[in-house]
């Protein structure tokens, strides 16, 4: 690509579709969308480098990084003040000065605020920008090339693990990585290396998946097998390495992988499957999953948008997931 100074409107995007070089006093603005454990994890690391963060977020979480800005624990100790980013509050109307302002956008957020957090990324996002959403599940790629075009989508996952003990405060409690690849659209490792560079700055190991179907896949199954057991358990990640429920979050994640199979999906095999499973158990041990803070906070889980979903699949493809349905019915029934 060619490198060019950039002015804050200026599109960051060549017309062959490839993020400009990050050199030369560039500056890519990135919203993130969502800031909730992960979300603030990432805007915690962005923040030192040097893109433009935009944040969107809500309750007193999102007051706490808008007045008195972020702490982070655990595998990283830093404060970051509030004059490092913009916070839009959901609170409030979103302003006409960030419309189309963003050039990447980061989907961050819970499957149950999906819908509303893409009204957000529509006001966002630059008409030459890419998006990528980061939420648990399947399906919500699908729905970003609906709203925005397939060749501004890529698939993008997270194994870090990060929770919030309280407001304006994220605990960094497992170092994974973050998977980028291309979805329905030929994107190559060359065209998002922009995004990729920032990533590598802020210290979030980012890896290039040359399919991205698999790539989506491979969280998912990961997702199965740790959020639900480790919700009903009330344990941290490292709970499940015990071998008879590191035997039960295995047998979960396989069911899962004999479904990804029946849609054609070309995973890699069991063996490396469970391996898999077994290093993100290690790396985020001291994590408290997702689904676990739900239950502990009252909220609605995203059991609809995992076992649930491998339920739905397996009718459609003939097989039966009665692992997936068991713990699928035993989550939805504790609220």
């Amino acid at each position: 690509c060619h490198v060019q100074h950039l002015s804050a409107h200026t599109p960051r995007w060549s017309s062959s579709g490839h993020i400009w070089s990050l050199h030369g006093g560039l500056v890519l603005r990135i919203g993130i969308v969502g800031v909730g454990s992960i979300g603030s994890l990432f805007a915690g690391c962005l923040a030192s480098t040097s893109c433009d963060l935009l944040l969107y977020g809500r309750g007193l979480h999102a007051a706490h990084l808008t007045v008195e800005g972020l702490t982070i624990s655990g595998i990283k100790e830093s404060t970051i003040s509030a004059q490092r980013w913009e916070i839009l509050l959901e609170e409030q109307a979103l302003p006409e000065s960030v419309e189309s302002s963003c050039d990447v956008v980061l989907m961050t957020g819970k499957t149950t605020a999906f819908e509303q957090h893409l009204d957000v990324a529509k006001h966002l996002l630059r008409n030459d920008g890419v998006i990528c959403s980061l939420a648990n599940g399947l399906g919500h790629e699908e729905r970003l090339v609906q709203t925005f075009g397939a060749h501004r989508i890529l698939a993008a996952t997270t194994t870090h693990g990060a929770y919030r003990p309280e407001p304006g405060h994220v605990c960094w409690a497992g170092v994974g990585q973050v998977t980028i690849g291309p979805f329905m659209h030929h994107h190559t490792e060359q065209s998002a290396e922009g995004l990729i560079q920032f990533l590598n700055e802020a210290g979030l190991q980012p890896q290039w998946e040359v399919d991205g179907r698999v790539l989506l896949w491979n969280k998912m199954l990961l997702n199965i097998a740790i959020n639900p057991i480790a919700g009903l358990l009330g344990k941290e990640n490292g709970a499940l390495l015990e071998p008879m429920l590191f035997e039960s979050a295995v047998s979960v994640m396989l069911e899962g992988a004999m479904i990804a199979r029946a849609e054609g999906v070309r995973l890699a095999n069991d063996d490396i499957l469970i391996e898999q499973l077994r290093t993100v158990l290690e790396a985020t041990r001291g994590n408290r999953c997702s689904m676990l803070q739900d239950i502990r906070s009252g909220r609605e889980t995203e059991i609809n948008a995992l076992n649930g979903e491998i339920c739905r699949r397996g009718e459609m493809v003939g097989l039966q997931t009665p692992l997936n349905h068991a713990l699928a019915s035993i989550i939805e029934h504790l609220r």
